[in-house]
């Protein structure tokens, strides 16, 4: 708790009203030694928070609330509804018991997770404190608690959960005998802030950020989904020059195809991260994120280890940050805000042995996993999306399902100028609805849409069939069957044996055929990557629903998967050591 009392009062909060009681012990204590936050204990909940809402109209800054658990936290809602249609920013810090006791008849326990409903602006249940370090989270919190409520004008909820014993009474005697009140230890800026912005960010935000970009040689750019899909693929390109960092361009940032300039793309990167000497020698002072968290496992293990500068730019209501990493987060567009900031950057002076570290990494391993892949049939997801990847004109829509597709997508398919539109709903990272999402981007272009979907995802959307029989709607699927789910033969589960293969593989034994054919589609099965190009030309001159199965053999497509990759991180690692400054 003290690391969320710290951060509240580093990202501004410098009054909270708190009342009395127990479960609330380490957040009271927290907040009465954290420099910064002036006390006010007001007995009654109801009256408190109708304080705090008059404390925060006069100072304009957001106020805490702070109560134990049950109906305490409830006699806060006719003030926490005013704020709401006042526009008063309030922080709702509410202990709660641990998960275990609730709906159990625990005393003092009622339901307290999104108990405001739509009146607060932001609800969050937070983690319960717990061996594992959590003061990266809890800083977080606080950092966007107060932002959110800034941003926001109106209230936010934090539900904390607190197990016994709620306090270690010599600990905190100790702590009462050896604090000081004059903030010495107390870091200059919160761990997370938060620049406003509108399109471009403020002149005065734009030159200091610029002064330190401009002083690192050292930076990253990582693109992740949805990075240009309002455009802005010139201006990030350009940031990118004038510092000669590398781009690390996830495949659904729109960065890593197209005819823009992409000297500066790293694709490789998923490779090249899970090299543990390679992680450690090519470590940023400065990390841009740009567009939602990317999707290599990878790239985010990496990200996490970073102990630089973590700049984060995302439009209002949102924080991108999985890993509680960033430092800065700029609410501006994308392309706008690189462009802004490139303005005020100079040029490197020399060629950047940075970025050629990268690149020249990148490019090696591309090249190993391309010889390799060539000389694959369709053994494995990579193989396939590298094959349709080849046959796919500029201008098409690509879908890929979660699960396997989008990370084989990630792994073997380098950039290239031909331009696709790659999809994938990351939103919430689900298998349902894939092929019906598919369909509506067909209906909604005037170019070729392709969707690539495992044979679980499809068959959770056979509804979607009837949809291009209805509406007469053309789109080539590829299903890629290996008769269940074949990413958890990826994780530990997989050593379960028959436990494995029902409750995790959950083979089906389905044919495909007569769904599709009931539609008025077409179906075949290819086997090879001559019948998957007939597939497509077939598909091209006769447009309508095409399903092309290709059907794999669980084991053995992990087993090609893990060679190839093995395979391209050797080269990288055997690969002359270059001197980075």
């Amino acid at each position: 708790m003290r690391a969320l009392a710290e951060e509240l009062a580093r990202a501004g909060v410098t009054d909270a009203c708190i009342s009395p009681g127990s479960r609330s012990t380490a957040l009271v204590l927290a907040v009465a030694r954290s420099a910064g936050i002036r006390p006010w204990v007001i007995v009654d909940e109801r009256s408190a928070a109708f304080f705090a809402l008059g404390l925060a109209c006069e100072t304009r800054r957001p106020v805490a609330l702070l109560c134990t658990s049950g109906t305490a936290a409830a006699n806060y809602l006719p003030a926490v509804v005013e704020a709401s249609l006042s526009r008063v920013p309030l922080i709702v810090l509410t202990a709660d018991r641990p998960p275990e006791l609730r709906d159990v008849g625990a005393a003092q326990t009622i339901d307290q997770v999104r108990l405001y409903g739509s009146h607060v602006h932001w609800s969050v249940d937070a983690a319960t404190p717990a061996d594992v370090d959590l003061d990266a989270y809890f800083r977080t919190l606080g950092c966007r608690a107060a932002a959110i409520a800034r941003e926001s004008a109106g209230p936010v909820h934090v539900n904390l959960p607190m197990r016994e014993p709620l306090v270690d009474v010599r600990e905190e005697l100790d702590a009462d005998a050896t604090s000081t009140d004059d903030g010495a230890d107390t870091p200059p800026r919160a761990r997370t802030i938060v620049h406003a912005a509108d399109t471009v960010p403020p002149a005065t935000v734009l030159r200091a950020l610029a002064a330190e970009l401009g002083d690192c040689d050292r930076g990253l750019i990582v693109c992740g989904p949805g990075t240009v899909a309002d455009g802005g693929a010139e201006e990030i390109t350009r940031l990118a020059a004038r510092r000669g960092w590398p781009i690390l361009a996830d495949p659904l940032s729109g960065l890593r195809f197209g005819g823009h300039d992409r000297t500066h793309i790293v694709d490789a990167y998923d490779v090249l991260l899970r090299d543990g000497d390679f992680c450690r020698t090519h470590a940023p002072a400065v990390v841009v994120q740009l567009g939602m968290p990317a999707v290599s496992a990878a790239l985010g293990r990496f990200l996490a280890t970073a102990r630089g500068r973590h700049l984060l730019v995302a439009p209002p209501a949102t924080w991108p940050d999985p890993l509680h990493r960033a430092t800065d987060i700029v609410r501006a567009a994308p392309g706008a805000c690189c462009a802004a900031l490139a303005d005020r950057i100079a040029d490197a002076t020399a060629a950047s042995p940075w970025l050629a570290a990268w690149t020249n990494a990148s490019r090696r391993a591309r090249i190993a996993l391309d010889r390799q892949l060539a000389d694959e049939g369709l053994t494995f997801e990579g193989a396939i999306l590298a094959r349709l990847h080849a046959l796919l004109p500029s201008g098409t829509a690509l879908h890929v399902g979660n699960s396997l597709p989008v990370r084989a997508l990630d792994t073997f398919v380098g950039g290239s100028p031909t331009a696709l539109d790659v999809y994938c709903n990351r939103g919430a990272n689900g298998i349902d609805g894939v092929t019906s999402t598919a369909l509506g981007t067909a209906a909604g272009r005037d170019a070729p849409t392709v969707l690539v979907v495992g044979d679980v995802s499809f068959l959770h959307d056979l509804g979607a069939l009837q949809i291009a029989a209805r509406h007469r709607l053309s789109l080539l699927v590829v299903v890629v069957n290996n008769d269940g789910g074949g990413i958890f033969s990826f994780l530990p589960q997989a050593a379960l044996g028959d436990t494995f293969e029902t409750f995790f593989a959950t083979p089906h034994g389905l044919g495909l055929a007569g769904a599709v054919t009931m539609c008025g589609g077409r179906h075949r099965v290819v086997r090879a990557p001559s019948e998957l190009a007939a597939a497509v030309t077939d598909w091209r001159q006769n447009p309508g629903l095409h399903v092309v199965e290709v059907r794999l053999e669980r084991a053995h497509a992990l087993a090609v998967h893990t060679r190839l990759l093995d395979a391209a991180l050797t080269t990288v690692r055997h690969a002359p050591a270059t001197v980075l400054a």
